[in-house]
């Protein structure tokens, strides 16, 4: 089974990835992926395939998403093993199959860690830039590549060395790369923009009443 904590710092460092994808658009000619309103959220569906040193095959799980910047993110794995991660104002919270809420971050910090990832995603990439040093190009196929490296001395390089990001329209393909020479493949589908409210079984985890 992957480790929850760092599946669950898998999925915030990918939606940060994500978010310094979208930071890197300052260039004109360089497509970018869609701004997340306020009033709006995104909904999808992932992949994880996590590759680990001495094992042959990827460690493989899938599920759902949702990210609203004025609520927060729901990550609902599905398979191989379901389970749900919450991050908003309060933190990150995790609830297992039984319906058991687990509060795995609280504070200060990582309300500002979930606020950071929220202006990411809303189009408010400027705060990554501190973080990490963002190059960007095009694929052969016209889809937007970027690519994040941590800055000298930033607490990150300790979890990531290296993140690739490709998309179009929205975020698709995450890829981070770790100091240990592991690596994850995060694919993101079936992703659509909507208008609040969000689907009353998201909104009910959000508020704590979906257990």
């Amino acid at each position: 089974m992957i480790p929850i904590r760092r599946l669950i710092a898998s999925v915030a460092t990918a939606i940060l990835l994500t978010a310094s994808m979208i930071g890197t658009a300052r260039a004109d000619d360089i497509p970018a992926p869609a701004t997340i309103g306020t009033e709006q959220y995104l909904g999808g569906s992932f992949t994880m395939d996590r590759h680990l040193d001495g094992f042959e095959k990827p460690l493989t799980s899938n599920g759902d998403f949702v990210l609203s910047p004025a609520r927060g993110l729901v990550w609902r794995t599905l398979q191989p093993f379901p389970g749900t991660t919450i991050l908003d104002d309060h933190g990150i919270t995790r609830i297992d199959d039984q319906g058991n809420r687990d509060e795995l971050a609280r504070g200060d910090q990582f309300r500002q860690f979930v606020e950071l990832i929220s202006a990411v995603l809303a189009g408010n990439w400027q705060p990554l830039e501190q973080r990490f040093d963002i190059t960007r190009d095009t694929t052969e196929q016209g889809a937007w590549q970027v690519i994040l490296t941590p800055k000298d001395g930033s607490t990150i390089q300790n979890q990531i060395s290296k993140i690739t990001a490709t998309g179009t329209d929205f975020v698709e393909n995450v890829r981070l790369e770790k100091p240990t020479g592991d690596h994850d493949a995060i694919t993101l589908s079936d992703q659509a923009l909507q208008s609040l409210p969000l689907p009353p079984e998201f909104a009910a985890l959000l508020t704590g009443t979906g257990q």
